[in-house]
């Protein structure tokens, strides 16, 4: 049985080491560690400056190459993409800045952005009330431009209504909508907020750009749902079209799902999508171009600096 002799001892001895601890600190070790000290938060603020010194070199360094990279790129992509009708396809989540810049490389490759179509969340909504309402706007706008989406195979109707509805067939023997048939229908799917079209009239496109974003609503397991079906959109206007890339910023990630990395992820896609997921500099618009040009001649790639890329950009066409 412990008595309070015990208890008496222990906390003797435990102010005997607290006195002990006080008196050499204070004493022979005062000035050694004093001096440790010192030094290693001298070293420690020196590291710290030779650090930012090396970012801030690094970061001159890049923002030049990419001042080069911006002068340098309208002669090289100038006429790579001359006639070439291409539609522009906005998800949600997505970088606005990438969609004007991917504009804007287009049109100095010598392509015609016929169309703008930004893709509203309804349109791979999970919630029983929007299906109900979408699919019924969906089979309206499918009859009325004379499209059958009875044989969807693995994507959704109304993915290959939209992929008929804006681009060309690069399948000869494809039936194509006929003009106003097809404007009215992407009226009917822009009256019923699936999709917003900023386009005075309509032209068919060859080629795709879609710019992909982040899926941030829902929980994690809505997130991927949302993600997958961006996907079979994504693979509905390549099999359509003659050629799909995919573009975003891989910063943009943050919390939520990639689209862009979704596509990767996916088998079916990266047989035939290209992806560039550094979209949003000069180095990434110079890939978008030029995956468009790999594509329109049966080829694929995935470009950039995020995990899933074969190569920083895209190879430059041989002439």
């Amino acid at each position: 049985m412990i008595d309070f002799r015990y208890h008496i001892v222990s906390i003797v001895s435990i102010f005997m080491a607290l006195a002990v601890g006080i008196v050499l600190g204070a004493g022979p070790l005062e000035g050694e560690l004093g001096d440790t000290l010192n030094k290693e938060v001298a070293g420690l603020r020196q590291d710290k400056a030779d650090l930012n010194s090396q970012l801030e070199r690094a970061a001159a360094g890049t923002e030049a190459q990419d001042s080069y990279i911006g002068v340098t790129s309208p002669p090289v992509l100038a006429g790579l993409l001359q006639d070439r009708r291409v539609a522009l396809v906005v998800l949600p989540g997505s970088d606005g800045s990438v969609a004007e810049a991917s504009v804007a490389s287009l049109e100095v490759a010598g392509a015609e952005v016929v169309s703008t179509t930004s893709v509203a969340d309804d349109w791979v909504s999970g919630d029983d009330g929007t299906i109900e309402a979408r699919e019924a706007v969906v089979q309206g706008a499918a009859t009325s431009a004379g499209v059958d989406i009875t044989d969807s195979g693995a994507v959704s109707p109304r993915d290959v209504l939209l992929a008929s509805l804006l681009t060309a067939p690069a399948v000869d023997g494809t039936d194509t909508p006929a003009a106003t048939a097809s404007r009215e229908a992407l009226d009917a799917l822009a009256g019923a907020d699936l999709l917003e079209v900023d386009t005075e009239g309509y032209q068919p496109a060859d080629l795709v750009v879609v710019v992909a974003g982040v899926v941030t609503d829902g929980d994690l397991e809505a997130q991927r749902a949302a993600a997958e079906h961006w996907v079979d959109l994504i693979i509905a206007l390549d099999e359509r079209s003659a050629g799909t890339v995919v573009a975003g910023e891989a910063t943009t990630a943050g919390e939520g799902v990639s689209v862009l990395e979704s596509v990767r992820n996916d088998g079916t896609a990266t047989q035939g999508v290209t992806t560039v997921d550094n979209a949003g500099g000069a180095l990434g618009q110079g890939s978008v171009v030029h995956g468009l040009v790999e594509q329109a001649t049966g080829e694929v790639g995935q470009y950039g600096l995020a995990p899933g890329a074969e190569a920083p950009y895209a190879p430059l066409p041989t002439p």
